[in-house]
């Protein structure tokens, strides 16, 4: 029963955007610390449903709660309070808005008065994400009048409609004084009645719903669309539930399937694997030629080469699913577009008739190829030579334990997983942040992750990018099962595969080296620490870093102009016949 007594219209409010939010499915709540933002903070505290978790960094906290959504598929609140500590949130913002991860912003905001007139901490807080968002609700301080009717009528189709399709909700709130619970309590059973069964029942406030239909190609497009031979692409798919659907259909259609290491396809027997130094070889190059149908899941691609590909070459049809209300296609050249996550669209198609071909057997030998030299190529190194950033990313994938959770750096160290992954384990979990796939964030976003995952994550990340991160190290305490794994090249080493023919011009002004490494920095935020450079002592303090239930950072010393040679020489033409 939602209580009736309060000691403020402020205090009522929160307390009613509380208990909304969890009954949307919110059971999540990250704050920073803040004062006008304590009539939430309260009422945060005192919700038996909730979790609370903090971090002093509003940059951080947003990614903290990305990484918690991410992880649960399921919405996250975070609380700040107002001024620059709100802009703080938006790079956070911008990534959960491009991948659709939903988050709800609580925003404290100062009452007008105290706007437009030099008063403290106080900004415009009005579309302060621009159109990221894709609902803002802008509440006024509430008084002794205020309709609790109209708060949640106001907040129904915007959390209806991130349940659809996800996104980011804004919720900013005015509060004016008192911010603190004081005086006598106050009973607004009068101004409650209205929500009638809403204050005993746990169901949110009815909101208007359209009709909720998977999109789907009538029998005869799909049946037409079976005919010529075509190629099934993975982007990003959120669970094995939805990757399992996909590898499903592909094998009906016959048509090989391409999983990028978003795609929870990498332990798929029938997903190809290596995609993108596939696309390298001249025989899958003429393989793939005759291709004229493309279906598509998901989105964020992170092979260059494999995008480049189906942007420019001739489909016939190229037909795209995945959730959200517009197309992600960067060569915009889709012809049907599906709004829909991949299980249900799969689920309600009749089984495919199309034409057996070879061309899935073909490519399929080709990968297995390609995973064996792979293996023979990073094999001759031997166990006490230094570390590769290439064989390392390697060897770990080949480390990870069942049910753990793999959190993806972006930059160099998500390109070496998706093109050396090779086969994962079938209940691993794969998460980047490839909205915007920037790299700041990566640390505070994995452990969010980690926060929803007992199984166990690891995440891989690059020495910029850490450093870009570093107060999120203050993240890393008490029972979280996280190993964060630094490959430490002295700077942005990634610059070193680009056509920069100035290598002291590239070294001023894109690899900008640091010289530091991390050990002071874990001291400091009391993270266990190890540093090694050979595979055989990796192996030890990885595995020994598993069986820990608390957080430890491994710093690897890398050779980034041997990390870029290494790729060029993996990524020649034809370099199966290298490794023979």
């Amino acid at each position: 029963m939602f209580p009736v007594v309060h000691r403020s219209p402020n205090e009522l409010q929160a307390a009613l955007i509380l208990e909304e939010l969890v009954r949307h499915g919110v059971t999540d709540l990250c704050l920073a610390p803040g004062s006008r933002s304590a009539p939430l903070v309260f009422a945060a505290d005192a919700h038996p449903h909730l979790r609370l978790h903090h971090h002093f960094d509003e940059r951080g906290l947003g990614f903290l709660a990305l990484g918690l959504s991410k992880a649960q598929q399921r919405p996250v609140a975070l609380l700040t309070t107002s001024g620059s500590a709100v802009a703080n949130l938006y790079p956070a913002v911008i990534e959960a808005a491009q991948s659709a991860v939903p988050l709800i912003l609580l925003t404290a905001d100062r009452p007008p008065r105290l706007h437009d007139c030099g008063a403290n901490q106080a900004i415009n807080q009005i579309d302060i994400f621009a159109g990221y968002p894709t609902h803002s609700i802008y509440l006024p301080p509430p008084d002794a009048g205020f309709s609790p009717a109209s708060l949640l009528h106001q907040l129904a189709p915007a959390l209806a409609a991130q349940h659809a399709f996800g996104g980011v909700v804004q919720i900013n709130c005015m509060f004016d004084e008192p911010l603190y619970p004081s005086g006598a309590a106050l009973d607004f059973s009068a101004a409650l009645t209205p929500l009638g069964g809403w204050l005993s029942e746990p169901t949110p406030w009815p909101a208007p719903v359209g009709q909720s239909t998977t999109p789907l190609p009538t029998r005869a497009e799909w049946e037409s669309f079976c005919t010529a031979p075509g190629v099934v692409v993975a982007g990003r798919l959120d669970d094995n539930q939805q990757a399992q659907a996909v590898a499903h259909l592909a094998r009906a259609l016959g048509w090989p399937l391409l999983g990028d290491i978003q795609s929870q396809l990498r332990s798929e027997p029938d997903s190809l694997k290596h995609s993108d130094l596939l696309l390298c070889q001249h025989q899958a190059q003429s393989t793939l030629a005759p291709l004229r149908q493309l279906l598509m899941f998901g989105d964020r691609l992170v092979s260059k080469r494999l995008q480049q590909w189906l942007d420019s070459h001739p489909w016939e049809q190229f037909w795209l699913v995945h959730p959200g209300d517009s197309p992600r296609a960067p060569g915009r050249n889709q012809h049907r577009f599906f709004a829909s996550t991949a299980l249900p669209w799969c689920q309600a198609l009749p089984p495919p008739n199309a034409p057996a071909n070879g061309l899935r057997a073909t490519l399929a030998d080709l990968d297995t190829r390609i995973a064996e030299g792979l293996a023979q190529h990073f094999h001759s190194t031997l166990p006490d030579a230094p570390l590769s950033e290439p064989s390392l990313a390697h060897r770990l994938c080949r480390l990870l334990p069942d049910a753990h959770q793999l959190f993806a750096g972006n930059s160099l160290s998500i390109r070496l997983l998706d093109q050396l992954s090779g086969p994962l384990p079938a209940d691993l979990k794969v998460l980047a942040n490839r909205g915007a796939s920037g790299i700041d964030g990566l640390l505070a976003t994995a452990a969010g992750a980690a926060c929803a995952h007992p199984g166990g994550t690891t995440l891989l990340i690059g020495d910029t990018s850490l450093l870009y991160d570093l107060n999120s190290l203050a993240l890393l305490r008490g029972e979280l099962a996280l190993v964060v794994v630094v490959l430490n090249n002295d700077g942005g080493a990634i610059f070193n595969t680009l056509p920069i023919e100035d290598s002291a011009l590239r070294e001023r002004h894109f690899r900008c080296p640091h010289r530091m490494q991390f050990e002071q920095a874990c001291a400091q935020f009391a993270v266990a620490y190890r540093r090694v450079d050979r595979l055989t002592p990796f192996e030890q303090e990885y595995r020994a870093a598993l069986a820990r239930t608390t957080p430890t950072l491994i710093e690897i010393s890398c050779d980034g102009e041997e990390t870029a040679a290494q790729l060029r020489r993996l990524t020649t033409p034809d370099t199966l016949t290298h490794f023979q």
